[in-house]
């Protein structure tokens, strides 16, 4: 039964920690990625880019 009451308080503290998490947050600061390349500045959404990827290909090769 003791077991029982400790996860409750834990559950109830968490609940706790992560309202305070969310209501501090804004709505658009919760969640970023980078939409465009930081070495070109080339349009990727997040992916690799494809123009850095290849000039790296081609120098390796040499």
């Amino acid at each position: 039964m003791v077991i029982v009451w400790i996860g409750i308080g834990i559950g109830v503290l968490l609940a706790i920690i992560l309202i305070k998490k969310i209501s501090r947050t804004s709505k658009n600061a919760s969640f970023k990625f980078g939409v465009y390349c930081k070495k070109c500045g080339y349009k990727t959404n997040g992916l690799k880019c494809p123009r850095c990827e290849s000039a790296s290909n081609r120098q390796s090769w040499k």
